[in-house]
């Protein structure tokens, strides 16, 4: 890809670079961000820019006062989270922020298959994988994260990220991962555990698999919601229809709940596909 490419403004992972305040992919070095944001009480997420002003940015906060974050639409969220799990590690340094992800779909961390990931993850499991890959294991996953979980008794730690794409699907399958999500729904708020999970249509209770136990239970403090199958999952993460009266094309199009019920949109969600091999390399390097 030309530099000339990566600098025009009509191409798609532009927005998101200037979002994260990248100006050349090759040159960038995100250690003078790190230290800015080292501190930060919040951590702060650029999703996308309104519709209507495209010059703007819409972010999503997550801390104490919004522990668990939910994407749900029909079509889009796998892209929505590698976006967000991307911009999080480009923000800010792995001594303020780890990551746990769940990539149910192979889709977040696909794009490191050469780098290897940031140096944020600290656990990462996969669910689809080439056949010369060895199983996933998501027990040793529920191990990392609930040592994590056991670990964290003050602020001396980074906070933690556990990020959990087609959360449904994940449940539908792997029924034991569903007591390590409940318990950082549970004990996230107060240990800096946050919760970050795609779902296709269920917004606050997820069923574990046929007869084999209790559905996870978490309320979502902030929503993304894309093209929704329903105008019922529309209400039930917005309060509205109106993500289920979105178009289906273009894609990437959605809303934004925030903590105090208050929707954004519609916004175009910023998009990571096009910069995730390049930006993590770069993070890989530093």
């Amino acid at each position: 890809m030309s530099a000339a490419q990566t600098h025009s403004p009509a191409w798609p992972g532009r927005r998101l670079l200037d979002a994260l305040g990248v100006t050349d992919l090759d040159t960038f070095d995100p250690r003078a961000g790190w230290r800015r944001r080292a501190d930060d009480d919040v951590l702060a997420i650029p999703v996308g820019a309104p519709v209507d002003a495209p010059d703007s940015v819409v972010s999503i906060e997550l801390g104490d006062h919004a522990n668990v974050a939910l994407c749900v639409g029909i079509a889009g969220k796998t892209t929505a989270l590698l976006s967000l799990a991307l911009s999080v590690c480009t923000l800010y340094p792995p001594t303020r922020v780890q990551l746990a992800i769940a990539d149910t779909q192979n889709g977040i961390t696909s794009a490191n298959a050469t780098t290897g990931p940031p140096p944020h993850v600290v656990a990462h499991c996969a669910g689809y994988r080439r056949a010369a890959d060895p199983p996933a294991n998501w027990d040793t996953w529920c191990a990392q994260v609930e040592a994590a979980l056991n670990e964290r008794t003050g602020q001396s730690q980074p906070e933690l990220l556990v990020v959990v794409d087609a959360v449904d699907e994940l449940l539908g399958s792997h029924p034991q991962v569903a007591g390590t999500l409940q318990r950082i729904a549970d004990e996230g708020r107060d240990k800096r555990v946050r919760l970050l999970m795609s779902s296709t249509e269920q917004t606050s209770t997820f069923a574990v698999g046929a007869r084999v136990g209790r559905p996870v239970e978490a309320t979502s403090d902030v929503v993304i919601a894309l093209r929704t199958a329903t105008a019922q999952t529309s209400m039930d993460a917005l309060g509205g229809p109106q993500a289920w009266q979105l178009p289906m094309s273009p894609p990437g199009l959605g809303y934004v709940r925030t903590p105090d019920g208050a929707s954004t949109g519609p916004v175009r969600l910023f998009t990571a596909a096009d910069v995730a091999p390049a930006l993590s390399s770069r993070l890989m390097t530093i």
